[in-house]
């Protein structure tokens, strides 16, 4: 099933699809709702390409990162395939929606998106308001009961059934490129490692032959085994033995009540619902004032959440004051305050770009220009720099309306740089995405998939803690083809990178971002790629035209991997 969607934005040049494939999961055993027996997927090429995937020049197939839907990579997509159409290449980027997202009411997002107005999504979701006789219903743990098996295994088999969807014939899979973002860029490692009809000796199955292109890990690495226990013979017998025990326990309480982040205190499905109706608001009246404040409850499902990582200080905790919501600021600034650099103390950042009204410092979780004092700073403050910490502000009063300026509005750059204590808070080097196109993206009217999935099985991380540490059993057992890792550098003088040995891999990090802090451990490949000034979002995010005046360099290298032959 197959449905063309038209996105202006988009261009001529560049067509989305939304493509929809009955397959029930052998992984899913519990009874669930009839949408879950369906997966689904973004898929773009060039309108001067072919029409069928097979006649491709290559396909980058690519898992969104934690609570991300397949919209969350729709501003790097068309880049992609646009970039690698102008050196005479045809490629597809396929987007993919993971299964758990059957379990979403997308009710409201529609009904607001036809009538024009982000409010009637706001009824719909926090004010019992019904649409066509339809009301909300908070879904509980217990209720999502059956995501409880929703782990690596039904995530890689879906993967594996896209792959082979797309391209039949297996002696086109070595055009098959398998990547990721955050969460799907660790995909990778497991992906290229699996067996999936567990007999090693054939090898057509396995993963690293259906991504038979390479890998394209983005802010996040691609490992199989980073301890090194496959070279250790008895001991990852062992350790495996041991950790199965913990696994089986642990996959106990996910398919009894457990399977989902829906907490009485921070329900991530809440969470989401507000982060997507700033999105919604700001794509449909970007320069109007914000009244989140009154249309979002601040109730305990998102309160504790909200006063965590957007308080100005340590008081905010406590009292509630100071958060986004509490300042006069139009629809575009409120959103960006959820998500840009200068303000979240959240790994999930963009830069894109600044307030436009006076501002004041944040001394939660440490004071402005704390972490820039010398020796002392970078030291201590390595991991919470890279974070975003010491540089955020909030607006400097409550009362004053404050706009938003875009990412190519800030302060050129220059030889001192960004000032943490006294000077310009930015500047253009390190303001990369577009506002509005962030915004366009987050809205979940006028799409079939979202920027972010409400319900990421926690089958799905658990899974990923087990088999890249200890505990293959099981459906875990299909990691089979594990290689580097620290204990094997020891004991062999082996690879002490974790990545899939022998596989074409195209590893790119964000410049300010934590994950690259995974480089101490060893874990980054030799060839890994930095893109400075980026944050954690921006590497699938940031604006095809650039304040540099350069292309924008994600999508840049990505395309140049993906259409290069191998060697």
């Amino acid at each position: 099933m197959t449905h063309v969607i038209g996105d202006p934005l988009l261009g001529d040049d560049v067509e989305e699809t939304y493509v929809r494939l009955h397959y029930p999961s052998p992984f899913a055993t519990m009874a669930q709702p009839a949408e879950c027996d369906w997966i689904s997927f973004l898929r773009y090429r060039s309108t001067s390409g072919p029409r069928d995937s097979a006649d491709a020049d290559a396909i980058l197939t690519m898992q969104p990162g934690t609570y991300s839907g397949a919209a969350n990579l729709n501003i790097q997509a068309p880049q992609v395939v646009r970039k690698a159409a102008a050196q005479g290449k045809y490629v597809e980027y396929i987007s993919l929606d993971r299964r758990a997202n059957c379990a979403e009411d997308r009710t409201g997002w529609r009904a607001a998106h036809d009538a024009g107005d982000y409010r009637v999504a706001a009824d719909y979701y926090f004010h019992g308001k019904e649409i066509d006789g339809k009301s909300y219903k908070y879904q509980t743990p217990t209720d999502l009961a059956y995501l409880g098996e929703y782990g690596l295994a039904l995530t890689l088999d879906d993967w594996r059934a896209v792959i082979q969807h797309l391209l039949p014939d297996p002696a086109d899979h070595e055009k098959m490129f398998c990547g990721g973002h955050s969460l799907g860029a660790f995909l990778v490692g497991p992906m290229m490692a699996w067996d999936f009809d567990g007999m090693r000796e054939t090898e057509a199955d396995a993963g690293f032959n259906l991504c038979g292109g390479g890998g394209v890990p983005l802010d996040g690495v691609a490992m199989t085994d980073p301890a090194g226990f496959a070279g250790t013979g008895l001991v990852d017998q062992f350790l495996t033995a041991a950790g199965t025990v913990a696994q089986n326990a642990v996959n106990y309480l996910l398919t009894n009540g457990l399977a989902v982040a829906q907490l009485p205190v921070i329900s991530a499905a809440e969470v989401m619902n507000v982060y997507q109706l700033a999105g919604m608001a700001a794509a449909q009246d970007p320069s109007g004032e914000s009244d989140l404040a009154t249309v979002v409850p601040g109730d305990l499902r998102t309160e504790p959440w909200m006063r965590t990582f957007y308080g100005r200080d340590y008081l905010d905790i406590v009292t509630g004051a100071n958060l986004p919501r509490d300042f006069r600021v139009t629809n575009t600034t409120a959103l960006a305050m959820l998500f840009d650099q200068n303000s979240a103390e959240y790994v999930l950042q963009a830069g894109m770009g600044f307030y436009d009204c006076p501002v004041q410092g944040k001394t939660y979780p440490i004071p402005n220009g704390l972490a820039s004092v010398p020796i002392l700073g970078p030291t201590l403050f390595v991991i919470p720099l890279r974070v975003g910490f010491g540089q955020n502000y909030t607006p400097a009063d409550h009362s004053t309306l404050c706009g938003w300026r875009n990412y190519d509005s800030v302060a050129e750059s220059s030889i001192d740089g960004p000032d943490l204590g006294h000077g310009p808070p930015t500047d253009q080097d390190h303001e990369v995405t577009d506002v509005r196109q962030f915004a366009r993206a987050m809205n979940p009217g006028g799409q079939p998939t979202d920027f972010f999935e409400q319900y990421t099985p926690l089958r799905l991380l658990t899974d990923m803690v087990f088999a890249l540490g200890f505990g293959r059993g099981g459906e875990l057992s299909h990691l089979e083809y594990r290689s580097g890792g620290v204990l094997d550098f020891l004991l062999h003088l082996g690879r002490w990178q974790s990545t899939p040995a022998g596989q074409r891999n195209l590893t790119l990090l964000s410049g300010d971002s934590p994950v690259q802090n995974t480089g101490y451990g060893g874990l980054l490949p030799y060839n890994a790629k930095f893109v400075p000034g980026y944050r954690h979002y921006d590497i699938v995010t940031a604006a095809e035209r650039q304040n540099s005046g350069m292309p924008e360099l994600a999508s840049t290298y990505v395309a140049a991997f993906i259409t290069k032959p191998a060697n």
